[in-house]
């Protein structure tokens, strides 16, 4: 009884609804379209039929795509920017390190008692040591020490002819010269062809802060001029003994602007 019910009732809401939309059209025609016209109208308000969706998506999409990239870009440069502001910083802070640890080798030298000739290699001899410009003619004689632009000792005069001069490098197997670090303990550093060896001769305190071997005039050298900083070495320290060795390859210096220290006779 209740689904008749129902089924009249939706045949009455069919019957309505064809009456209305009749009743529509009936007087859409008689009003020359007004109503038609209206709605379409409407229609156009909510979603406007002159619109070319393809570019106007288009163009939203390749702006948003553009202004990602920039600041993708932007961010990826900013990054890069920090890591070489870091960098530099460290870099600096080294430096200045450097700088107060070779103004201590600087005051540490008596450089008025002192005077530098400069020189330079320009060929090898037959026994593959360097030939330098300078001999008699500049008043050099065996044993005197060369340095390089910084001050360190890289080499000395070994044979001395009318205007130049053989001269035995770090890098040199002959090579072998004697040492003081700062608590005066006495080193030999030697080159064996493979490597640099670094070993006491005379103890006077145990120690592995060794930081820097200079030059001294117990041994007829310059006084205080640097040979080697151990600051950065594994220094073995044993009962009587404090020893060390530097890779040849990590004896690096330049060949740019050394020079032959020589004594000042002036009083």
């Amino acid at each position: 009884m209740r689904d008749g019910n129902l089924t009249v009732r939706n045949y009455i809401i069919f019957i309505i609804f064809v009456f209305f939309s009749f009743s529509l059209m009936v007087l859409d025609y008689f009003s020359n379209q007004e109503i038609s016209t209206t709605i379409s109208k409407r229609i156009n308000f909510l979603v406007p039929s002159e619109i070319n969706f393809t570019e106007y998506f288009g163009f939203f999409n390749a702006d948003l795509f553009q202004t990602r990239n920039s600041l993708i870009n932007e961010n990826v440069r900013l990054k890069n920017e920090i890591i070489e502001l870091r960098e530099l910083r460290v870099e600096n802070d080294l430096l200045k390190e450097e700088l107060e640890a070779n103004q201590n080798l600087i005051e540490s030298v008596d450089v008025f008692n002192y005077f530098y000739i400069k020189t330079s290699p320009f060929m090898r001899n037959q026994e593959n040591h360097y030939l330098v410009s300078g001999g008699y003619d500049k008043n050099f004689v065996k044993n005197d020490i060369v340095i390089n632009d910084e001050g360190f000792v890289i080499g000395f005069v070994d044979k001395i002819f009318q205007n130049h001069s053989e001269v035995i490098f770090l890098n040199d197997s002959e090579f072998s010269i004697p040492a003081i670090d700062k608590f005066g303990n006495e080193y030999l550093v030697e080159n064996n062809g493979d490597e640099l060896l670094i070993y006491t001769t005379l103890v006077k305190e145990l120690t592995s802060n060794i930081d820097f071997l200079f030059t001294d005039s117990k041994f007829d050298q310059p006084s205080k001029f640097p040979i080697l900083s151990l600051n950065e070495v594994n220094v073995t320290v044993d009962e009587n003994k404090i020893s060390t060795t530097l890779e040849i390859e990590d004896v690096n210096f330049s060949f740019t602007d050394i020079y032959v220290v020589k004594a000042n006779d002036l009083p």
